[in-house]
């Protein structure tokens, strides 16, 4: 099978799964839906989703990197860059993702969402705050992003709080066992 034959099957693979997405609004990557705008080639970037969805981000992660170079100012391209990097545990290149998608979208929705998350991963649940307060002003009567970001926030304060009283209670068991006898054991007889 010759590369282009190859190439061509492989996008109507892609787009078999992400047309549905496409139609939804985009796969978590707010703010703009399928049309990427700028020029930029949507063979890229619709592998990318498709391979984000079943989580091959390291894989996305050479397809989002090509699409930027087709696209550097594109919001939706930055912010997927920001999940891939994130969910392969890269946290400061995912937040340089994040902030660089946010310096073209400001109101990129998926960007303050994902970015509260890469906050809670830190554990900076006041800077999550700020995201979530965001995403408040953005859509004030409610949005999946905030929805997801406050769903986030009070189970990362939940685990905090059981963890907390978890590694309490051992101390409280310490500390109200009976003291032992404070008078010296006597020496036995011989």
């Amino acid at each position: 099978m010759n590369k282009s034959v190859f190439m061509a099957a492989c996008s109507v693979f892609a787009l078999s799964f992400i047309a549905p997405v496409f139609a939804m609004g985009g796969y978590g990557g707010g703010g703009g839906g399928g049309m990427m705008g700028g020029g930029m080639s949507m063979d890229d970037y619709s592998m990318a989703v498709s391979l984000i969805h079943n989580q091959k981000y390291a894989m996305a992660t050479a397809y989002l990197n090509r699409a930027l170079k087709n696209s550097p100012h594109n919001a939706n391209v930055l912010n997927y860059l920001g999940y891939t990097h994130r969910m392969l545990g890269d946290y400061p290149g995912s937040l340089d993702f994040y902030q660089r998608a946010l310096a073209v979208n400001p109101d990129h929705k998926g960007a303050h969402e994902y970015l509260g998350e890469l906050y809670l991963m830190v554990h900076d649940s006041a800077s999550a705050d700020g995201q979530l307060a965001e995403l408040t002003r953005l859509c004030p009567d409610g949005c999946e992003e905030r929805d997801v970001l406050t769903k986030a926030i009070a189970d990362y304060h939940a685990a905090a709080h059981a963890a907390a009283t978890q590694t309490a209670a051992p101390a409280q068991t310490a500390a109200s066992a009976p003291a032992a006898a404070s008078t010296p054991a006597t020496p036995t007889q011989q």
